[in-house]
C-alpha cells in the first residue's frame, strides 16, 4: 500500500470572457490519502486543492456497480485516479478544480465482497474526515457538496439526506456530521427496488445488470408482494427518496431520456419528494446520452455556490 505523496500540477486555463487574459491556476494534489481504516486496509482518496481556491469542498463518487466492475485494491484507478484523464464524470471534477473547488476523489470498499450499509458508511467517513480537516485544506466545513455517477450518484444522494451519529466517537473525525449540504446526480436509482416493474413501460426496469448490481450492494433481494418488489426494510434505508426531510441538501439531477439503466422516473419522483419536503430541487434532462448525461459545469458550479453560501 502506497503511502501519501504530495505531488503539483499546473493547470493553464483562460477564465476571462473575450479570453482577454490567462491564467494560471496551480493544483496541489495530495496523492493515496488515509481517511479511515477499514477491514484491515487503508481507505484512500486524492485530493486536488487549487490556488484559486473559493474554499468549497466537493466528494466525488465514480460509478462503479459499487465496485462491481473494479478489482479489489482500494487504490482503484478506476474510482479516483481516473480524474486525470478525460474521463466522463472526471472531467467534470476537473472543471470544477478549475473554477476553485477543492474535489476529494474517493475510494469505497466494493461489492460483492462488502454491501450496504459498510460501503455507504465509507462515503461518510469520508465526508466526515473532509470536514474534520476542511482548515488544512482550505475549505469551510460547513460548505461541503457531493457529486456522482450511477452507483456512486446513488452513495452521493445518499450523503445528502442521511446522517449517522457515532456515540461515543473515540476520535474527532467520527464526532462531527457525515452530511452534505448541496448534491449533484448523474443517472442516480433514488428507489432501490423500482426495477420489473409491471405497470412501467421504460425497458430500464427490465434491466438484469441493475437488478444484479443492486442484488450484490445489498447483499439480498428486495420483499416481494403480489409479485412486485416493494419498498420495505434494508432496501428503504438504502434509498435516497425514502430518507428525505426538510433538512436536506439541494439537489441538481441530471437524466438522460434514453438511459438503459435508470429511468428518468426515478429522478421525477425524487424531485416531487424533495419539493413536498420544501427541499431545493431542480432536474435536468439530457437527449440522447445513454447512462452518461453529461453535466453543464457552469450550471452545477452555480448550484454548488448557490446552495453552499
Amino acid at each position: 500500500m502506497k503511502r501519501r505523496i504530495i505531488s503539483i500540477l499546473l493547470f493553464v486555463l483562460v477564465i476571462n470572457k473575450g479570453d482577454a487574459f490567462s491564467q494560471t491556476v496551480k493544483i496541489t494534489k495530495y496523492e493515496n490519502v488515509v481517511y479511515g481504516m477499514a477491514s484491515g486496509a487503508a481507505m484512500l482518496m486524492d485530493i486536488y486543492q487549487p490556488s484559486n481556491t473559493n474554499h468549497i469542498g466537493i466528494v466525488v463518487i465514480q460509478g462503479s456497480g459499487f465496485g462491481t466492475f473494479a478489482t479489489t485494491s482500494y487504490n482503484e484507478d478506476g474510482l479516483k485516479e481516473s480524474y486525470a484523464d478525460d474521463d466522463y464524470l472526471s472531467k467534470s471534477a476537473k472543471d470544477l478544480v478549475n473554477k476553485g473547488y477543492t474535489i476529494f476523489m474517493v475510494n469505497h470498499r466494493f461489492a460483492p465482497i462488502f454491501h450496504y450499509p459498510t460501503i455507504f458508511y465509507d462515503c461518510q467517513r469520508a465526508v466526515r474526515f473532509v470536514r474534520f480537516n476542511s482548515n488544512k485544506y482550505g475549505i469551510s466545513p460547513e460548505r461541503i457538496g457531493a457529486l456522482g455517477h450511477s452507483s456512486g450518484a446513488i452513495l452521493a444522494a445518499s450523503l445528502g439526506v442521511k446522517d449517522t451519529t457515532i456515540t461515543n466517537a473515540e476520535n474527532g473525525i467520527d464526532s462531527v456530521s457525515s452530511k452534505v449540504q448541496a448534491v449533484v446526480t448523474l443517472a442516480a436509482h433514488f428507489n432501490l427496488v423500482d426495477i420489473y416493474r409491471k405497470d412501467a413501460s421504460d425497458s430500464a426496469v427490465k434491466s438484469d445488470l441493475v437488478l444484479s448490481i443492486l442484488y450484490n450492494y445489498m447483499g439480498e433481494l428486495p420483499q416481494i408482494k403480489k409479485g412486485e418488489f416493494i419498498l420495505s426494510g434494508k432496501y428503504s434505508d438504502a434509498s435516497p427518496i425514502s430518507n428525505v426531510t426538510k433538512d436536506d441538501g439541494a439537489f441538481l439531477i441530471y437524466y438522460s431520456d434514453n438511459d438503459p439503466y435508470a429511468p428518468v422516473r426515478q429522478g421525477i419522483d425524487m424531485y416531487h419528494k424533495l419539493q413536498e419536503n420544501n427541499v431545493p430541487a431542480k432536474i435536468v434532462l439530457k437527449p440522447k446520452s445513454g447512462h452518461h448525461p453529461v453535466p453543464d459545469v457552469d450550471e452545477v458550479d452555480l448550484w454548488f455556490k448557490k446552495y453552499l453560501k
